[in-house]
């Protein structure tokens, strides 16, 4: 066999003018001028992972197979090259995956959806070609091209059908169409803004004070429930030291209400190590105001003295602010008033008497 440079060349010249156009282009090789996808990085970056965690294992492997405990310059840079790598996945593609989902899948179902409704064109116009044999094919045909209607009509029905179309954000060119308009005949293109018609609502009205009163529950008495919890429940219940629950000078004792917000009120004292500001006087006044009536020993006095001035004030003539003045109604259950207006007829005898006396004068003068 010949082995000289001239025979030789030739053949070499051939071989490679034939694998050239083997070789990827440049186009393939070099990003492109708009850089690199995400897809793309996030594929080199996961198998510069990988390639990276294999040299690490094989590191590992070594150093137990030759009995070597301590880490080398290498197994330090692989592991450098690993948490690098981990920390461009997690914080650098992942969350722009999750601002992109949005977007890809948008595009992916677009794709599937042309290729879906290619496939549904083929299968009808097949159909429409070839003659049906009998109606009762002709019938089976239309209820199974409905069926697949419906069922793509309910694929298609999913969460990106209701995304929001940016190009209702845009105002429409002059060359573009203007929507129909709600009115009809009346729509015009003078540039004039009418509002559409729609269906006169009415306002709910304000609930009134008559029907908030009657729809209202009565309240209910915590003296009735304290009684139906402490006398006709079996249930064991805690009770309170004696003569801790005594009130106002021992006229009443604190609810359980009372007690229940005394309770909370210590606890968040204790917890938060906190002291809470005591009740002010108004408060005070305001919520003990129907318990601070007169009493001694723990009895009440105080609605005794009440009766005694009701009747005295039922009794007693009251105060006349004129001649016309109005008087007591026992003043005025016992005698008739005076009326001037009726010449004396009708008065009281004391009036009758001393008429008569003045008559009586005159008489003797004459005399």
């Amino acid at each position: 066999m010949d082995t000289s440079i001239a025979s030789i060349l030739p053949g070499l010249t051939s071989s490679l003018e034939s694998a050239i156009p083997a070789l990827p282009t440049s186009d393939s090789i070099l990003p492109p001028a708009n850089g690199i996808t995400l897809l793309d990085a996030k594929n080199e970056l996961f198998l510069s992972y990988l390639q990276t965690l294999a040299l690490r294992n094989l590191a590992v492997i070594r150093s137990a197979k030759h009995g070597k405990t301590n880490v080398g310059d290498l197994d330090a840079q692989l592991v450098k090259d690993l948490v690098k790598h981990r920390v461009y996945l997690e914080k650098g593609v992942r969350p722009l995956e999750d601002r992109l989902k949005y977007q890809i899948d948008k595009v992916v179902r677009a794709a599937e959806d042309e290729a879906r409704g290619a496939v549904q064109k083929a299968a009808i116009a097949k159909q429409a070609t070839s003659a049906p044999k009998n109606n009762e094919d002709s019938d089976d045909d239309d209820d199974d091209d409905s069926a697949s209607d419906s069922g793509s009509e309910a694929n298609s029905d999913d969460g990106l059908a209701f995304r929001p179309n940016p190009g209702n954000l845009t105002r429409p060119t002059d060359s573009t169409e203007a929507p129909p308009s709600s009115r009809g005949a009346e729509a015009t293109n003078d540039g004039i803004y009418r509002p559409p018609r729609i269906n006169a609502t009415t306002m709910p009205a304000p609930p009134s004070p008559r029907r908030e009163k009657g729809d209202r529950k009565p309240m209910r008495s915590n003296t009735i429930d304290e009684y139906v919890a402490d006398e006709l429940s079996g249930a064991p219940t805690a009770q309170p030291s004696i003569g801790s629950t005594i009130t106002a000078g021992g006229r009443r004792d604190k609810s359980a209400r009372e007690r229940r917000e005394e309770a909370e009120r210590t606890a968040y004292e204790e917890s938060n190590l906190v002291r809470l500001p005591k009740e002010s006087k108004k408060e005070r006044a305001k919520k003990d105001g129907r318990n601070n009536r007169g009493g001694f020993g723990g009895e009440e006095f105080d609605l005794l003295g009440q009766g005694i001035s009701r009747i005295e004030r039922l009794t007693k003539k009251g105060e006349r602010s004129g001649a016309g003045g109005v008087g007591g109604a026992l003043e005025r259950s016992r005698k008739r008033k005076v009326d001037d207006n009726d010449g004396g007829r009708g008065g009281a005898g004391g009036d009758i008497g001393r008429e008569f006396e003045r008559r009586k004068k005159r008489a003797m003068r004459r005399n």
